[in-house]
């Protein structure tokens, strides 16, 4: 499995409809909302937006932010690309995106597209699956290269940390949850997944990232190639003795 594919598709992949398409996506999307409930009243402003199928299911009713957008392809509020929001530039205040860059041709474009929309200060919440983890036993089976979540593009926590520094975000947060390869029912190996939490809690199979967008003000740059000249106490040695002489001649008035 090779982490540092290109980013891009060329080809379109197949996108989760709902929780129930994914593997125990019932117990998974419990997980979720739970940890995302640690950060909803955190988040204010007038608009929230809600990204993709999955995001629209979960609840998000401890969020102070009133206004909350439902968007998705096939979505029963708002239908539209994920590529091509219909919003004008910075005019969300939160943007919630669950398991999408997994699942989108061209992630670079889409997390370019939601940083048009937020406003300056805004909080991104990225929700993904974490190869680095028992998650990623379920590639050493072939037939699972067709099946979601395995059949989406999974990228580390750290490549997605590096996106967002590109664009100018903060991480405000990073944590790992789910110690669970989705490969078996999850009540079982309860305590196994107990010590992995406790003992290795950044190899969880589902990562959630928290980000605030940052204005990025122009900054002069230093002209590297300034070259730097020693200073020169005699530049010509004939100019030099005509000096000497000279001093001499002030120091002895009969000289004059």
């Amino acid at each position: 499995m090779n982490m540092m594919r290109p980013a891009y598709s060329p080809k379109e992949l197949v996108t989760p409809e709902n929780w129930q398409t994914l593997p125990y996506g019932d117990w998974l999307q419990q997980q979720v909302g739970a940890s995302l409930n640690d950060w909803w009243p955190k988040i204010f402003g007038y608009h929230l937006l809600k990204l993709g199928n999955l995001s629209s299911e979960l609840a998000t009713g401890l969020c102070p932010v009133a206004h909350q957008i439902n968007l998705a392809p096939e979505s029963e509020q708002i239908q539209a690309k994920l590529e091509a929001l219909p919003f004008k530039s910075a005019s969300i205040d939160a943007c919630l995106s669950t398991f999408c860059l997994e699942f989108h041709r061209d992630p670079h474009s889409l997390l370019r597209e939601i940083d048009r929309v937020l406003i300056s200060g805004g909080r991104l919440i990225l929700v993904g699956f974490n190869p680095l983890s028992s998650l990623g036993m379920g590639y050493l089976w072939p037939a699972n290269h067709k099946r979601l979540p395995w059949s989406g593009r999974l990228f580390t926590p750290a490549r997605i940390q590096d996106w967002l520094g590109v664009l100018g975000y903060r991480v405000l947060a990073k944590e790992c949850l789910c110690q669970h390869g989705l490969l078996w029912a999850p009540t079982r190996f309860a305590s196994v997944q107990q010590s992995m939490k406790d003992v290795m809690p950044g190899l969880g199979s589902v990562y959630l990232i928290v980000a605030e967008k940052l204005d990025s003000p122009l900054t002069p740059v230093r002209q590297k190639w300034k070259i730097r000249r020693p200073l020169v106490v005699r530049p010509f040695p004939e100019l030099a003795g005509r000096d000497s002489q000279s001093a001499a001649r002030q120091r002895d008035p009969q000289d004059r």
